[in-house]
């Protein structure tokens, strides 16, 4: 019990000392492991626009500033996985590193063996932090390990290991793994149906042909991905790569093919997904297609998929096994007369069939279409390669190995089928390969097609939901802590690329939060500084100095929550993009507080007495590891500063910590008096209750309207709409899962995947920031770049 003469509080003891300081490590160490693991999984995040990655990081952010749990948990695993990481957060303090221990121990279970890199980057293993955990706890630091896991637990420290070993592989591997599980899809199941028109080889040459153009396409992507500084230094995304090269136009026109690409394919998805497993369990399609319709909602609600680029991998190995498996079962009833079927037009006076040349090279198309992941690994790929080889050659080998794939696929699937059951079939190949080869085709079949479109469609839905959330924008309302001179919220209009407005802490002007304003109009740059004192609206200053922007375009609110000298809390209300650039690690907390404080034989000796009642002086020299005529000598000083107490019992000198008194709450005037007016009192309750109630149900509607509720609910449109027309297909018997996919491919793959490279690549030669290490001259070769976009605009005019 404290007394009123105390020196200390025991918050403020443990303010200073091992058992504060260990906790905010292990905050920071955990959330630099949440956001390593969400940079992981927007590498197989294909269709994540910039402007929602944006707002996914103010989302971690803001729950990093207000001290809360990030979006993402690690746990003790995937501290283990990026230990190396975040290794350098940790200060060479025994004593410190000894408590942080104590808290891993507590808050997770790990076996000794499953955490080499902690015990690297904690030092558990040093003689120096296990004797200071001996004297910390009285007890050895192996208590903190458990002796055995269970066969579950097990089960995830292997699949941690693998996904470990997955996400460093060689660069080379890693592009071409990551390039390779993207272009192998879904769309396989519609190569045989496409090709049988023309026979297996005539299909044969038509995939080498497409091969080879969508191998010079995804090489001048790699080569302009490779030139661009805002891909390969802020890990920006497709868009402003297209946007930097191509201009706003070219912007517009890629955001019109990719939500083309989603919907299109999406609808594809929902009638070969329904139709395979209708065959294979003869449960209705319509009931399939619900099931599929739920599970997209279910992760759009969700925001997230939660891939990683080992699951993503460990799902494309399995689509290749099973795709193997189909293909051997496949060749055992292939049958000479189906394989040498031809089928071409203008052969042997056969007339010219544009729409049987349409499902070809649309389907072909959509099959090769790959090039997105492309910039999605590059920002991994990169980092271990600066000069681009191991990107471009692993995107190409992956394209070169996808048509191998085909090849094998089509040879075996359309020499087992008959040319005339696959021509016109509205399912998917896997249905008519289970009457040729028996009932194992619809198993491995049924597995494939869960994975390969059922996750297809997930991505795609995902991508329709962003869109929609990114057109119909609201209000952005974030807290965020800002550092005196260390980071700044960057504000962009919408669709103005070339405006933005950057605010900086400046610290305190008095009493006052000072800021700086830095306007970026075009090639005009201003800077302001302003003082805040509650609350401040940017949109006047905006108005004034940028009176083309729409006023509802540039709507800024500053509300001050916090601020010391060295940071500030503000609340931003803004119909702005927003973007924090800075240095994140200490958002919430001074990391000074952790790392600044040295280990002192006093910070010590404290740190360790604030958790026991008292110590004598042979137990204090037994932890100091000193003589106790040294030890009493120390005890006499903290007595003497004030920070010790000493007391006797039975002759002997105790020691305990001097806690200072807490100061009391003083009431104001106008309490008491309200105190003492219970009729006053309850009028004004009422009255502001009434308020309250009021501004509550104005809040709510303008939430209703704008606010994220009706956002989300928005975003779930466009999979209703695609559900329905699915269903409505479906009953009326008009639905053709190949016919779909080649019309796609052809209105919106031949131009992303055809023309979108080549585009690229010229201009990146002109305006690319960097000069990758090596390169192929001959992409940009008139006769090669000019023919592959001849080949795409054309392939327009084949659809009926």
């Amino acid at each position: 019990m404290s007394t009123d003469d105390e020196l200390f509080t025991s918050s403020e003891v443990l303010g200073g000392f091992p058992a504060k300081r260990a906790r905010l490590l292990l905050f920071q160490i955990e959330s630099r492991t949440a956001y390593l693991m969400i940079q992981s999984r927007r590498t197989v995040d294909l269709y994540l626009t910039e402007e929602i990655a944006e707002q996914q990081e103010l989302a971690f952010f803001e729950a990093l500033a207000q001290g809360r749990e990030p979006p993402v948990r690690p746990t003790i695993r995937d501290l283990e996985r990026y230990a190396p990481q975040w290794q350098a957060l940790v200060p060479p303090n025994r004593i410190l590193q000894a408590t942080l221990a104590h808290l891993l121990g507590q808050k997770y279970h790990f076996a000794q063996r499953d955490i080499p890199h902690i015990r690297e980057a904690v030092g558990l293993d040093t003689e120096g932090v296990q004797q200071a955990f001996q004297r910390q706890y009285l007890q050895s630091l192996d208590t903190i390990y458990i002796r055995r896991v269970g066969l579950l637990e097990w089960m995830r420290w292997q699949w941690n290991k693998l996904s470990g070993w997955l996400e460093h592989l060689p660069p080379f591997w890693t592009a071409y793994a990551l390039t390779f599980t993207e272009i192998v899809g879904a769309s396989i199941f519609a190569l045989p149906i496409a090709l049988a028109g023309v026979g297996p080889l005539a299909g044969v040459v038509v995939l080498v042909v497409m091969g080879v153009i969508n191998v010079l396409t995804i090489a001048a992507m790699a080569e302009a991905v490779t030139r661009s500084g805002s891909i390969r230094y802020q890990g920006s995304y497709l868009g402003r790569l297209v946007q930097d090269y191509l201009g706003r136009p070219g912007s517009i026109l890629l955001t019109t093919m990719v939500v083309t690409i989603c919907v299109i394919a999406l609808l594809a998805y929902y009638i070969g997904f329904s139709l395979t497993l209708d065959g294979a369990t003869g449960i209705s399609a319509e009931v399939w297609a619900g099931l599929l319709f739920l599970l997209g909602v279910y992760f759009v609600r969700r925001k997230n998929l939660h891939a990683t680029i080992s699951s993503a991998l460990v799902v494309g190995a399995i689509n290749l096994g099973l795709i193997l498996i189909l293909s051997v079962l496949a060749l055992g009833h292939v049958r000479l007369e189906h394989l040498l079927y031809v089928h071409v037009p203008f052969l042997n006076g056969r007339p010219f069939e544009p729409a049987l040349l349409g499902l070809i090279f649309g389907v072909a198309f959509a099959s090769y279409f790959g090039h997105f992941s492309v910039s999605s690994c590059a920002r991994t790929v990169l980092q271990r390669d600066p000069g681009g080889r191991s990107l471009l050659w692993g995107c190409i080998a992956a394209q070169a190995s996808a048509m191998l794939l085909y090849i094998l696929w089509v040879v075996a699937v359309n020499g087992a089928i008959a040319p005339q059951a696959l021509t016109g079939f509205s399912g998917t190949a896997l249905t008519l390969l289970a009457h040729v080869a028996g009932p194992a085709v619809n198993v491995f079949g049924t597995i494939l097609a869960i994975l390969a479109m059922g996750m297809a469609s997930i991505h795609m839905s995902l991508a329709l939901s962003f869109t929609v959330r990114e057109w119909v924008h609201g209000e952005l309302r974030h807290t965020l802590a800002l550092g005196r001179r260390q980071g700044k919220v960057i504000f962009t209009p919408r669709g103005k690329a070339n405006v933005s407005l950057e605010l900086t802490y400046l610290g305190l002007k008095g009493t006052q939060p000072q800021f700086r304003l830095d306007l970026q109009l075009e090639d005009d740059t201003r800077r302001f500084e302003v003082e805040v004192n509650d609350t401040w609206e940017a949109t006047t200053l905006l108005a004034e100095f940028a009176p083309k922007l729409h006023p509802r375009s540039t709507q800024l609110t500053i509300k001050i929550v916090s601020a010391s000298a060295d940071m500030v809390r503000v609340h931003l209300v803004t119909t702005m993009r927003m973007r924090y650039e800075g240095k994140w690690d200490t958002l919430g907390f001074d990391y000074l507080e952790i790392a600044g404080s040295s280990e002192t034989p006093d910070m010590a000796f404290i740190s360790w007495l604030a958790g026991r009642e008292q110590a004598s002086v042979e137990e204090a020299a037994h932890f100091l590891d000193q003589t106790e005529q040294v030890t009493q000598t120390l005890l006499i000083r903290l007595v003497e500063q004030g920070a010790l107490v000493e007391t006797r019992e039975h002759g002997q000198a105790l020691y305990h910590l001097h806690f200072v008194a807490r100061r009391r709450r003083q009431a104001t005037s106008d309490i008491w008096r309200s105190l003492d007016e219970p009729g006053e009192v309850a009028t004004h309750k009422r009255e502001a209750a009434q308020r309250m109630n009021r501004g509550m149900r104005l809040k709510r509607m303008k939430e209703l309207v704008q606010g994220e509720y009706a956002r989300s609910w928005l975003g779930l449109s466009p999979l209703l709409l695609i559900f329905l027309l699915v269903e409505w297909l479906l009953v009326n018997k008009l639905e053709s899962f190949s016919q779909v996919l080649s019309f796609v491919g052809i209105v919106a793959v031949a131009v992303t995947a055809g023309v979108f490279p080549v585009l690229l690549l010229w201009a990146s030669r002109r305006k690319g920031e960097y000069v990758p290490g090596f390169a192929l001259p001959f992409l940009a070769h008139p006769a090669v770049s000019g023919s592959i976009y001849l080949v795409a605009v054309s392939i327009l005019f084949l659809h009926g």
